[in-house]
């Protein structure tokens, strides 16, 4: 798709973690500060928890591209370590270092050998783990250790541990004592708030140089923000899906028919004025006649589009189209 279409130099809601574009809504904001901290003080585990797609590995992509450079660092995407030999080789994997047909107790040789050479630079080696829920209780164990390693400047391991809800949980078992223990701050990521939700599509926007008043109808942005729950990847999306269909339909902005229609491919039933979600779509303008749709994109005096926008919301629109 060509995004110049909308005025943006770049493609909007990337799929992948794009740290270019972070939104400090409020949970990341204290999650982030909270990295920071611990960070400041050595501490040996962070936990950084929260739902699926909420933006939690964003929060650590954020914070490990404001760290200095001189500062080591690991990053594993994910945390599925049934033993301990498989959390050791990750960790050589990501450091470029030799890591198979070696002995567990090598690998740990390995990784504490590099360990202890790094802190020699003055900083702990960082050590990002995400999807952590799936680490091991042997695994978790085998960090433990590695965080007991010192170097004349302090601890060589900081651990940050990128889980969902299911982890916190887990350390609360008897089993997992020791290592709940070294847990020195735990941070929960909240999905965004209605008005989160909004600001957060208009900042993607603006992040890939479009200007949001002029390619987001406010209806379909108050469309999107309702169905979507505030999570930020079903947020992302929805609005490129809706972005692909304005632009198939030769529109300059997304409306509210584009919304709608991009929510009806994604699965997604738009909540109704009585929470059931039992909304019916009218045909999506790429479907219309040319002439209707020159009509119904006749650009409207910026006095009269602001009347609109002030006086109907999405569910006046999602009224008129079911009584179609």
């Amino acid at each position: 798709m060509d995004w110049s279409h909308f005025g943006m130099d770049r493609p909007p809601f990337r799929p992948a973690v794009d740290a270019a574009a972070y939104f400090p809504a409020p949970s990341h904001a204290a999650a982030l500060a909270a990295l920071v901290a611990a960070f400041g003080r050595r501490d040996p585990v962070v936990l950084i928890d929260g739902p699926s797609g909420v933006g939690k590995s964003l929060v650590a992509r954020k914070w490990l591209d404001d760290l200095l450079p001189d500062v080591p660092r690991v990053m594993i995407p994910t945390g599925r370590a049934d033993k301990p030999a498989d959390l050791l080789q990750a960790i050589l994997f990501d450091l470029g270092k030799p890591y198979q047909g070696l002995s567990e107790q090598e690998l740990r040789l390995a990784v504490t050998g590099h360990l202890l050479d790094a802190a020699g630079g003055g900083f702990p080696t960082v050590i990002v783990v995400d999807e952590a829920q799936h680490l091991s209780q042997s695994a978790l164990e085998e960090l433990r250790l590695l965080g007991n390693l010192e170097s004349r400047t302090g601890a060589v391991v900081f651990a940050v541990l990128i889980a969902h809800p299911m982890l916190r949980d887990q350390l609360l078992r008897p089993a997992y004592a020791l290592f709940a223990d070294r847990v020195a701050v735990r941070q929960t990521i909240d999905a965004f708030s209605v008005e989160e939700s909004a600001a957060y599509l208009q900042h993607q926007v603006r992040a890939a140089g479009g200007d949001p008043v002029k390619v987001f109808d406010s209806e379909g942005v108050a469309l999107l923000v309702s169905a979507c729950g505030g999570v930020p990847r079903v947020l992302n999306r929805a609005a490129v899906l809706a972005f692909e269909l304005g632009a198939e339909a030769g529109a300059e902005l997304v409306d509210v028919e584009a919304a709608f229609e991009a929510l009806d491919r994604l699965g997604i039933t738009p909540p109704d004025e009585d929470g059931t979600g039992d909304a019916v779509l009218l045909p999506h303008p790429a479907r219309e006649t040319e002439p209707e749709r020159r009509s119904k994109r006749k650009p409207a005096a910026a006095g009269e589009a602001s009347e609109r926008g002030a006086t109907r919301g999405p569910k006046d629109k999602a009224a008129r189209k079911r009584s179609v």
